[in-house]
This record gives structure tokens, sequence and C-alpha cells, in this order.
């Protein structure tokens, strides 16, 4: 990494005896889109609140391009904010609301008036500046905000579930655009969000909190397909999870309930494990059928769900253990399986991870 724009040095938060957010480290690049995700109460958004200074830390200290930000107040930090409910004025035209930070920061008037064009222009909103909030759709007035979070510049730009009050399709579209905004303007942004789809299509790294701490730190892909927790693997996606104790160990794979898997850091023989593998790593046969994989499971189908372009099945196995197998609909008609019929589960060695099991 180039030398960080953003420092987060053992950071934390708390609330007399409870630690809302705890040993946060994080650098981040100049021009890196980095998602906070979480599920509520994990520390994400205390941490950005942190960053904003909304909220003091009780520990470490946070610097922006080398500067601490602990001693310098919300208004001065050059940074950026844009909330879920927009938070725009209802009194005020959008061009008025997107000049607010400049007249703020006492910009003259007729270059409030080229840095609102040029910001409205920006989120596709030219010739909307005399408009009232309560006269533009939901998607127009994120939109808005977005413009006005960004008018002046600031060195890092803040999203605090920013698409959370949109509805599906709108909010996957936003999606698509702040990507956009972010390539165009080379913009550094830290954005929260508890839409695990939502952090794998616009980031560049991820940081996944659980308990007020950080529990991994990737690109999208190293979090999906490598995660190095339980958490992680459950949080981020579906996952099977079949627990079990470690056998046969090599340091790279390992064994568990006959079946072999990569094996995480720290693990050894006799430890407690689950191995984690991905519904679509996963193929179904009907029983009996000739395979080529490392690794097998016989059950009985207890459901098949049509999902249009796949389609799951759930296998029972003989424990009474169920998995989830998703397959694509060309594979799905391939295989003809019935729901009652016995059928064997089949794998790859790489496509399984062996985690410890807390």
């Amino acid at each position: 990494m180039t030398d960080p724009i953003l420092k987060l040095a053992q950071i934390g938060k708390a609330y007399g005896s409870v630690d809302a957010a705890k040993d946060i480290n994080l650098d981040v690049a100049p021009g890196e889109f980095v998602t906070f995700l979480g599920p509520s109460g994990s520390g994400k958004t205390t941490t950005l609140m942190m960053v904003a200074g909304f909220t003091e830390p009780t520990e470490g200290h946070i610097s922006l391009q080398g500067k601490a930000l602990d001693p310098i107040p919300v208004w001065k930090r050059d940074i950026g904010m844009v909330f879920q409910h927009y938070a725009l004025f209802p009194h005020m035209t959008v061009a008025q609301n997107v000049a607010f930070p400049l007249e703020m920061r006492g910009v003259a008037k007729a270059d409030r008036r080229t840095k609102v064009n040029e910001a409205l222009e920006m989120v596709g909103l030219a010739g909307f500046g005399a408009r009232l909030p309560k006269e533009l759709s939901g998607g127009q007035q994120q939109r808005v905000a977005l413009a006005r979070a960004m008018v002046f510049k600031p060195k890092l730009l803040l999203m605090d579930e920013p698409l959370g009050a949109l509805d599906k399709k709108l909010r996957e579209h936003m999606q698509i655009e702040i990507m956009h905004l972010h390539k165009n303007l080379g913009a550094t942004v830290l954005y929260v969000t508890h839409d695990q789809e939502e952090a794998l299509v616009m980031s560049d790294r991820i940081a996944v909190f659980n308990n007020g701490r950080i529990e991994q730190i990737g690109t999208p892909r190293e979090l999906y397909e490598a995660p190095q927790t339980k958490f992680v693997a459950d949080f981020i996606g579906e996952t099977n999870f079949l627990s079990g104790k470690i056998e046969k160990s090599d340091g790279a794979t390992a064994l568990v309930r006959g079946l072999r898997g990569a094996i995480g850091e720290g693990l050894s023989d006799g430890a407690a494990a689950v191995l984690a593998i991905r519904p679509e790593r996963l193929r179904v046969r009907p029983a009996d059928a000739q395979t080529s994989y490392d690794n097998a499971l016989q059950g009985t189908v207890k459901e098949l769900i049509y999902l249009g372009q796949s389609r799951k099945a759930i296998v029972a196995l003989n424990d009474g253990t169920e998995v989830t197998v998703l397959e694509q609909a060309a594979q799905a008609e391939a295989t003809q399986l019935k729901i009652g019929s016995e059928a064997d589960i089949v794998f790859r060695t790489q496509d399984a991870r062996i985690l410890a099991d807390v």
C-alpha cells in the first residue's frame, strides 16, 4: 500500500464497561473504497462516527494525511458525510442544500454557484437546483446528499448506510452510480452497511466487524473464498457447516468427518472445527452416479426449490444435518433429482475451508 490517507491506530470506544469498538487498526489508501460490514451493534457505525468526529475515541489515534484528527472539530476535518436519511434541509432548494457546506467554508457566492452546478451535473441532477427536497424521489434526494458531501472536494467521504431507505431495484442502481462516481473522482470512501451483497459489489476492501472488533479485512474475493473465521464464512454469503474434529492435518489440508479441505492457520489435529463450503461449490448426483471428486456425502433429497435461473436442493445427511446445494438451471435439469430419492453430494478439497468451531 502507498502511504495511507487515513490511519486508525488502536482506536476504541467504551461506554462504561462495554466496548462499542476495540483495537481497531486500519490503513486506507488514497482513492480506496473501504466498507465496514457487520450486523447491528458490531461497532462499524461507532468507528465511522469516531472518524467523522461525532464520537470521541476513548483510546487510540486517528490521522488524516499524516495529521492527527483528535483535536480537530467536526466542521474543520475536511470530511464529507452522507447519512441514511439524507438529512436535507426541507425549506432549502436543492441548490441551497448543495451550497450549504461551501457557504459555511466562506466560499464566494459566484464560486459557490459554479461548484454547485458542477456537483449537480456530476450526480445527474443538472436543472434540478430550484426544486425542494419534497419534490424529488428517494433516489434523487440521495443524489443531492451525495452532491452536498462532495461539492467541497473533501479528502475523505464517509457514508453511513446511505442506501438503506431505498427499495431493492433503486438500491442496486445507486450502488452502480456510487461506484462510477468513486472511480471518476478518485475519492477515498469509508462506507458502512450491513448488506453483504452491497459490500461485495462496491468495495475495494471490506472490514468485517463483530462484537466491536474487526474479524477480517480483505478484498471481496478474499473474504468470500478464503474466510479466516466461522463468523466471516457465515456472515458473508450462504455457507454449509459440518462440525467435527480435525484429523490428519498436513499443514495445508486436513480431514473433518472424513472430508478433506484447506485448513486455516493455527489449527491442529484434535481441535474442534467446522468444514465450511459454499452451496454453489457442491455438486449433487443421483446415488451411485460416477464421480471423480475428492469428497462425497450421502443423503436423501428433502426439498427442491425453484429459483428461476438456479435451483436449491436441500439434502438431509444420515445424521440429520441438512446441506444446501445451489445449481444453475442447466445443471439442475441434467441432474433430474426427485424429493425422497437418495443422492450423493461431491466437492473438491480446494473448495472447502476448515475453520475453528468458535
